[in-house]
């Protein structure tokens, strides 16, 4: 069978509205935003470059019926007023070009984005308005109970931005139902946060008053053939406290279905509760959430959209074969790589760049796709072909090879390990972070497809620069690990990305020293190693430079946070154990002798010392070349030490350049 012949590429009807393939993108709060809350160029450039690639369907990140305190500080899409309209209306024609349907979705935000946040009802008490992590957030924000006058007015609200929306020529509107406190009808619906006594709380149907009238208002303004999509968590990944799965096919579908609904857009979780469910960080298999939309298809006949962390058009095409959905949002997919569909249409697989699941911006920006920020530097030709030599093939070296080649280079990739990948690809050995090698087999792909001359198991030296007779020098050699004095000469020691590389040398009793390795900790843990996670940090230092939802993992895997627990991939393991505040004050053939939090001294035994500490820019050889005639840049964690992001984009910044 054909790419074209599989169900994912059949059109599919939602109401009157056709759609030319089953592939979406979910409603991102990422897209660019012009001033005032209006479409701008930027937006429309941001969302064109996803109809051009393939999808058939895109729903425009949620628009507030007011003008919130979210939107003039995030500045979102703004659609409460019809001065907006000819933007939209702009914006619709560029996507109908390509053959693509747009969709609104509206949302009420909730407490969670908004200072002084309206909610159904006041959190009982403090306890339970700070049950998230500690200090993972700016702090408790006021909770305003929303008024029956507030709420009615709300609808009202609703459906004129929906009209507004159709008369912009938008082919669908979409009401925002999930994610928790996120937004106003989630809340309303949830038991969680839904403690009202009056007609819009107390049991199910009461509950979904708020939904379900303001779906019934939509009906009425919208017509009967326009479609009406509902976004819903189908289950809040909070236990029995939220919105559970029974619950959602039960008495939510059939409530919104009878209401008017043509289309249900099933995701999960609760923006600050379960954040795991919105944002699935890299740690949980991709669609893992799929039974989700299953469950919900399996009690309606209207089309179900299935989403959560599927990156691959193949996993997409089996479920849509397995009955679990009919079309299938490869949202932070097609942020990554625009062209998803096209490139698998065209049978270029490889060229694909596939999410790694990092949610260190997911759009702007998005760390391996230096393209995707509103102003990249053009990729064009050079005005003259250079000998360029890049000294070093973790991604970013491979990235500046990649660029400059298309832009008629010639290069040469010179990497002292004996395979490409750099830190990126030991960190990938991390069963946890295994995503991460999509990155680095997209760029050793591109090395090959482009010809370019890599040369590994090679330390380059300035003697091999002088033979090589280079016009210009990249060098992205990397960082190394900084061993501590104490542990100079001391037996089973090893960095992490040796212990990543050699698993099989590291022992039973296991110590990490240092807060930021949190997931090698769980990983061994996971093993069945005996592990201690050690630092001079707080608990707040674990894994402190990695993103919102990917820390809410960590803390849930190896602390006491107060926080529904939801998944059980969530769950806290019996060990690591996590040491914070302690001083190192020697390691002898007893073990490591510290100070811990109290004063106390301590010794610990191990096998294995794992050192997940400082690193240190390799950038020796930068000082032996400049001054020698020679253009030579630093790039990645050679020029400063950095992430994938920083990486990616020192490399385009300078190759683009030169």
């Amino acid at each position: 069978m054909g790419n074209m012949e599989k169900t994912i590429f059949r059109p599919i009807k939602i109401k009157e509205m056709q759609l030319k393939n089953r592939i979406g993108f979910a409603p991102f709060l990422v897209n660019p935003v012009g001033e005032d809350g209006r479409v701008c160029d930027k937006t429309i450039r941001w969302y064109e470059e996803r109809a051009k690639g393939g999808a058939g369907f895109l729903m425009i990140a949620a628009v507030d019926p007011r003008m919130s305190e979210w939107h003039q500080h995030r500045r979102g899409l703004a659609l409460f007023d019809d001065k907006y309209i000819p933007g939209f209306a702009k914006l619709a024609k560029v996507i109908h070009s390509y053959g693509v349907k747009l969709g609104l979705q509206i949302a009420v935000f909730g407490p969670a984005f908004v200072d002084k946040g309206m909610s159904p009802s006041p959190y009982p008490d403090e306890k339970h308005a700070k049950d998230r992590v500690p200090d993972l957030f700016e702090g408790y924000k006021p909770i305003k109970e929303v008024s029956v006058e507030e709420l009615e007015q709300f609808e009202l609200d609703v459906v004129a931005t929906a009209l507004r929306g159709k008369s912009a020529d938008i082919d669908c509107v979409e009401l925002h139902c999930a994610h928790g406190d996120a937004t106003l009808h989630c809340c309303s619906i949830s038991p969680y946060y839904n403690r009202r006594r009056d007609k819009y709380g107390g049991n199910w149907e009461n509950r979904l008053r708020f939904p379900v009238e303001t779906i019934k208002k939509m009906r009425e303004a919208l017509g009967e053939d326009y479609p009406i999509l509902a976004r819903i968590s189908a289950d809040e990944l909070l236990g029995g406290k939220g919105i559970t799965l029974e619950a959602t096919t039960k008495i939510v579908v059939p409530a919104l279905e009878k209401a008017g609904i043509d289309c249900f857009d099933v995701s999960q979780g609760s923006i600050y509760h379960a954040p795991q469910g919105i944002a699935i960080p890299l740690y949980y298999p991709r669609g893992c959430f799929i039974h989700h939309s299953a469950a919900v298809k399996n009690v309606t006949k209207l089309p179900v959209i299935g989403s959560g962390r599927i990156v691959d058009i193949e996993m997409a095409e089996r479920f849509m074969k397995q009955g679990k959905a009919d079309i299938i949002y490869l949202g932070r997919q097609l942020t990554a790589d625009p062209e998803t569909p096209n490139k698998y249409l065209e049978g270029r697989v490889e060229d694909i760049r596939q999410c790694i699941g990092c949610l260190a911006g997911c759009g702007r920006p998005c760390p391996i796709n230096y393209d995707i920020q509103d102003e990249p530097i053009p990729l064009i030709q050079a005005e003259k072909s250079k000998k360029i030599l890049v000294i070093g093939g973790g991604v970013a070296g491979m990235e500046a090879a990649r660029i400059a080649t298309l832009r008629g280079h010639k290069v040469t990739l010179i990497e002292k390990e004996y395979e490409l990948g750099g830190m990126v690809g030991a960190l990938a050995l991390n069963p946890l972070m295994a995503e991460f090698r999509n990155i680095v087999d997209y760029l050793a792909v591109q090395m090959r497809k482009l010809k370019v001359d890599v040369r590994v198991c090679k330390e380059a030296t300035a003697v091999d620069v002088e033979e090589l007779r280079p016009e210009i020098v990249i060098l992205a050699a990397g960082s190394s690990i900084i061993l501590p004095e104490v542990t100079k000469g001391k037996p089973g020691i090893m960095t992490y990305i040796q212990a990543v590389r050699r698993k099989a040398a590291i022992g039973q009793k296991v110590v990490i020293w240092g807060l930021a390795a949190a997931t090698l900790a769980i990983s061994l843990a996971d093993e069945g190693k005996d592990v201690i996670i050690m630092g001079r940090g707080s608990e707040d230092t674990l894994d402190k430079n990695d993103p919102f939802p990917r820390r809410v993992w960590v803390f849930r895997k190896i602390t006491d946070v107060n926080l529904p627990r939801g998944t059980p991939e969530a769950a806290r393991v019996s060990n690591p154990k996590v040491l914070t505040n302690i001083t190192v004050k020697d390691i002898d053939y007893k073990g490591i002798r510290l100070i811990d939090k109290d004063g106390l001294n301590r010794v610990i035994q191990y096998d294995t010392l794992i050192i997940a500490r400082e690193r240190a820019s390799n950038s020796s050889l930068f000082e032996n070349l400049h001054g020698k005639g020679l253009e030579v840049y630093k790039i990645g964690d050679c020029l400063q030490i950095g992430d994938i992001k920083e990486a990616i984009w020192n490399a385009n910044e300078i190759s683009r350049k030169i």
